[in-house]
């Protein structure tokens, strides 16, 4: 349903009285009621900066999804949308998303910069009446509305009054507002409710700038998070398309989001995050099979490369089986998508991003709060370099592991504060991601080595030479026990030694 907006917005003190009409119309009864709107837009808050707004409202007489569009003569275009229950039901109808590509052309991004994140959320308690034609009460003019604001984040408040056409004229508006000036009631400073509770943030938005660190570290961390969720949720169409890194691109987000939201876990209420990680696990999952399968199968066919004679029919069964387990965790995946499951874990990212579970510590300052948790994740680290160190043999695979892990949760949360703390966490970040580089090379090797142990039994069972699957796990093996694992080890050391707390 389209419909065109045209409405005044007063301010209003907490405690001043209501402001009459006077003689223009008559006022209707009174009719309360609750809102609470979830205002979406870009990182980069590229629709606000357009003057478009769009929400998700529950509660009222007009509860659904409201895209509005200026017009020359500033009105605005209304473009409404029911609300869905169920999975899904904070996903952008399609009809909205078409409108707002047509309205922004070759502004609108595509992929991940283009999703649509929830960047505040109003609730509101609503006062509204109709103001009628004195000589005919049936015949309502417009609605006039007092409304009680608090705005989220941040928790601000304030009240102001909308008067909104309904069957009245622009006359009757201007009237309106020459009758309320009478009586001490002004226009409101702020062009909408969205834009009074984003303050400056589309400017600094389209500056690229970062929360401060002398801000709260709820900012640094949500714009943390808000970019991971978008790179979950902004590759749906590419991962259903098998397109090119979409798979490692959205498993990498994931594997960011739960970092941060274990690193960051004093900040948030886990009752709340712990279920949410485990449901993103549970997606990564799902991403891992069909990226594992081709990541083993390069890496194998890589190595035939290098061999100067091959016995058997090896390339064919390696690309053969693992082709074809690429094709069903594709078919998996594409099942998991369409799935209630995932539709529920989109909602509830978005839920997340809308509403987060603050503690209390997550107001105070981020270079207060946020350098004490990165320093417990280096400690994670440590202590398990200390027992990959100190063993050998599959006990030492396995912790060099678990020491990856650790590395990447160090390397995720340097990266989250980098934008804001500035060059030193970044060349920290870049330190760790160094660890997780040459750590990576010894993880790889272990799933290539049993790839081709497994490999090598099922050619053994058709009746297959045997051979260069021994030749290839043999060298797996050599070089990782003796240059893989030791760069692994020294990389660790070297970032061990090298990180200086931040705060």
């Amino acid at each position: 349903m389209k419909q065109v907006e045209t409405e005044l917005k007063f301010a209003l003190g907490r405690q001043d009285p209501l402001p009459s009409p006077g003689d223009l119309a008559r006022t209707g009864p009174v009719r309360a009621h609750a809102l609470r709107a979830v205002y979406l837009d870009t990182r980069d808050l590229l629709l606000v900066r357009h003057r478009i707004t769009l929400r998700r409202r529950e509660g009222g007489t007009d509860a659904g999804w409201h895209l509005k569009l200026p017009r020359p003569d500033g009105s605005r275009l209304e473009v409404h949308a029911p609300l869905v229950d169920g999975p899904g039901r904070t996903r952008v109808p399609a009809e909205l998303v078409a409108e707002l590509r047509s309205a922004l052309g070759h502004a609108w991004p595509e992929g991940v910069l283009g999703v649509l994140l929830p960047v505040a959320v109003l609730r509101t308690v609503r006062l509204q009446l109709d103001l009628t034609d004195p000589e005919d009460p049936g015949h309502v003019l417009a609605e006039m509305c007092d409304d009680a604001v608090t705005a989220l984040p941040g928790g601000e408040s304030w009240r102001e009054l909308e008067v909104e056409l309904v069957d009245g004229d622009v006359a009757f508006l201007d009237a309106v507002a020459e009758v309320f000036a009478r009586q001490g009631v002004r226009p409101a400073t702020s062009p909408s409710k969205l834009a009074r509770a984003l303050g400056d943030r589309p400017e600094r938005a389209a500056r690229g700038e970062a929360p401060s660190p002398e801000g709260p570290a709820a900012d640094v961390v949500h714009t943390y998070l808000a970019e991971q969720v978008a790179g979950i949720l902004g590759r749906e169409d590419d991962l259903r398309a098998d397109a090119p890194d979409a798979v490692h691109k959205a498993r990498v987000a994931t594997r960011r989001l739960r970092s941060a939201l274990r690193t960051f876990r004093r900040l948030l209420h886990r009752d709340v995050t712990d279920p949410l990680r485990e449901e993103v696990r549970w997606f990564a999952g799902a991403l891992g099979a069909p990226r594992d399968a081709e990541v083993v199968r390069d890496r194998i066919l890589t190595a035939l490369e290098a061999q100067d004679e091959v016995v058997g029919p090896v390339r064919e069964r390696v690309r053969t089986s693992l082709d074809e387990r690429h094709t069903r965790a594709r078919a998996e995946l594409v099942g998991v998508l369409d799935s209630e499951r995932y539709r529920e874990l989109a909602d509830r990212l978005v839920e997340l991003l809308a509403e987060p579970p603050w503690r209390g510590r997550a107001h105070r300052p981020a270079d207060a709060v946020l350098p004490t948790q990165v320093a417990r994740a280096v400690d994670r680290a440590s202590a398990t370099a200390a027992l990959a160190s100190a063993s050998t043999g599959a006990e030492q695979l396995h912790q060099l592991h678990e020491a990856r892990k650790r590395a990447k949760a160090v390397r995720y949360a340097y990266e989250a504060l980098a934008p804001s703390f500035g060059a030193r966490a970044a060349e920290a970040a870049a330190r760790w991601e160094r660890v997780t580089e040459e750590l990576g090379q010894v993880q790889d090797s272990v799933v290539a080595e049993a790839e081709l142990t497994s490999l090598a039994r099922a050619a053994e069972e058709a009746g297959e030479p045997t051979f260069t699957y021994g030749v290839l796990v043999g060298r797996e093996t050599a070089t990782r026990s003796g240059e893989r694992i030791a760069g692994g080890l020294h990389a660790l050391a070297e970032a061990l030694d090298a990180d200086v707390p931040l705060g």
